[in-house]
């Protein structure tokens, strides 16, 4: 639940593993953070990586998006089963646009995983 996320990412800033401002946490290692991402049960994880998604989605500019735009569609492709109609032509014209990017830079394995 996001109460227990919340908890865990406050004992890691306690800690001094983490650093929390205006609700962007920074974790101070690689391996913390993927430690952090183990205590998330397997069940939840593709669900979790969904919202991170989300989030990036909303606050990125445009110009941050197209930059970021392979890992941010990664992200949102991981929850695509539990999305609503909506969420899900969005998410179409995002994997196209990725799709159409990887293929301009001759990435032809990632653009069909785009596609």
């Amino acid at each position: 639940t996001e109460r227990a996320y919340a908890s865990l990412i406050e004992e890691f800033e306690e800690e001094g593993l983490c650093e929390v401002d205006d609700e962007e946490c920074r974790f101070m290692h690689d391996q913390i953070q993927s430690a952090a991402f183990e205590l998330i049960s397997p069940e939840q994880r593709d669900s979790f990586r969904g919202r991170i998604g989300s989030v990036l989605l909303r606050s990125l500019s445009a110009e941050e998006l197209e930059a970021s735009l392979f890992e941010v569609v990664g992200l949102l492709n991981c929850a695509a089963t539990n999305i609503t109609d909506e969420e899900c032509d969005e998410l179409a014209e995002l994997n196209l646009k990725a799709g159409v990017k990887a293929s301009e830079n001759a990435a032809f394995d990632t653009a069909k995983v785009y596609f």
